[in-house]
């Protein structure tokens, strides 16, 4: 007797179906009209896997078109380019003679995908090497912290040193008010030095010109929390009193001290991060 568990092919996907599957457990199509004759058929053609790429298959569908090559494509993979399931891919189902000519039209469409996504890929790399390029020299922001370097330890020092003269008769009640006064102007001035010598290392492109930049923020930032504490220790152990002035004194050297802080964060984040520095000092 003969078995009724003779298998064969489902005619849309190719999956081995059991002679009395009336629905092909792969794909869902109706087995119920699919005669012997073709059946036997299905020696005749030959199943070739080919790219879901919509764009991609279009250009493979259409050579085949052109060449006059007879094939069809599988509905329910068809279904899986345009929607949610990938799990398939689609496939072609061509006669077994002209499968040579159609995985070399399938391969040439590849080869040409393969040299357009090379030469997307270098261009991509051009661009962004046009790119940097582009972002070098001493050029927006990095010239705003070069002349500001430059420039504006010439003012800030001429107000310091007025200042030394306006307070040095003034505020007697402060302990080592002199002593203060002086440090405070050799401190500014030699901060100031290195400020203008800072922003003509970074203009002139020097090899040390972000080491010698990082020292002088770093320098101000150092001095700006030394004076602050040296005000605060002063404060505290000569028990002076707390009036209008003395809020007045101490509120100006918080202030000062909290627009140093934000003055070296913003510059340190800005060489850091800057990719005009780093294309221009190559570090």
């Amino acid at each position: 007797m003969e078995s009724n568990e003779t298998e064969y092919q489902c005619s849309d996907c190719g999956t081995n179906v059991s002679a009395d599957a009336k629905i092909c457990p792969n794909c869902g199509s109706s087995l119920e009209e699919t005669s012997e004759e073709e059946v036997s058929n299905n020696d005749l053609f030959v199943q070739i896997p080919v790219t879901s790429h919509p764009a991609n298959l279009s250009s493979i569908l259409s050579l085949l078109d052109e060449n006059k090559i007879d094939y069809s494509i599988n509905d329910d993979a068809m279904e899986n380019i345009w929607g949610p399931n990938f799990i398939q891919v689609p496939k072609l189902l061509v006669r077994k003679e002209q499968v040579e000519e159609v995985k070399e039209i399938i391969n040439s469409i590849q080869e040409e995908v393969e040299v357009l996504d090379s030469e997307v890929f270098k261009k991509e790399n051009l661009d962004r090497e046009d790119k940097k390029l582009q972002m070098k020299g001493v050029e927006g922001w990095l010239l705003v912290f070069c002349m500001t370097l430059m420039l504006g330890p010439l003012a800030y020092l001429f107000y310091d040193i007025n200042s030394y003269f306006e307070i040095k008769d003034q505020v007697n009640w402060i302990p080592l008010k002199e002593t203060i006064l002086i440090i405070d102007l050799i401190l500014t001035i030699i901060i100031s030095c290195l400020s203008v010598y800072a922003g003509w290392s970074l203009w002139k492109i020097s090899s040390n010109a972000i080491s010698i930049t990082r020292l002088y923020l770093n320098s101000v930032l150092a001095y700006s929390l030394f004076f602050l504490l040296l005000i605060t220790i002063i404060f505290m152990v000569s028990k002076i009193p707390f009036n209008t002035i003395s809020q007045n004194i101490y509120g100006v050297v918080v202030k000062e001290t909290i627009s140093s802080l934000a003055y070296v964060i913003i510059w340190k984040l800005y060489l850091k991060n800057s990719e005009r520095v780093k294309n221009t000092y190559k570090f």
